[in-house]
């Protein structure tokens, strides 16, 4: 018995030691060395400031920017009524951001499962274009070849997309 104990014991010793530390100093070191920048949570930094991370969703409110998913998620049924008034009331908010538009796409009035999405689809980008254009004061044209540059392809399937950050960085840097 006392002999299990010690055995049991010792394994559990040498398996903190490898698992706890050696193991975690070797997948830190691989990922620091060949996936720094994601291994650092893929900042953006503009002038040696901050600006957030290409992995993150973050809300945007000025409307010189493309907005994305919301950010509030909700464990609700998609079939509920206080979901369809959550999804109503954030349709109503685009539509008075976006005047010149009658139908939003729905990315854009739901959230993502994790509420940190930071990408939306192409439809939900080209929504935006004549509100920023306006506000901003370009052409549209820009603002779409910005789309078009930024977007990116789902692996398994033929859906698109563009990052918020990405796409907001590139407005900044037009101006």
């Amino acid at each position: 018995m006392k002999k299990t104990f010690w055995a049991s014991l010792r394994f559990l010793g040498i398996s903190i030691l490898f698992f706890g530390g050696v193991y975690t100093l070797l997948m830190t070191g691989i990922g620091q060395l060949f996936f720094s920048h994601q291994a650092n949570g893929s900042q953006i930094t503009i002038n040696e400031q901050l600006m957030g991370s290409s992995l993150i969703g973050q809300q945007f409110e000025d409307v010189k920017y493309f907005s994305g998913r919301s950010s509030e998620i909700s464990q609700l049924s998609p079939f509920s009524e206080e979901q369809a008034t959550i999804v109503e009331k954030r349709i109503d908010e685009q539509l008075i951001k976006n005047p010149t538009k009658s139908e939003v796409p729905i990315d854009l009035v739901t959230a993502s499962a994790s509420g940190v999405d930071p990408h939306i689809s192409i439809s939900a980008a080209e929504f935006q274009i004549e509100r920023i254009a306006e506000n901003r004061n370009i052409n549209s044209k820009a603002i779409s070849d910005i789309i078009v540059r930024n977007s990116e392809s789902d692996l398994f399937s033929d859906r698109q997309y563009v990052n918020i950050m990405d796409l907001n960085q590139a407005l900044d840097e037009l101006q």
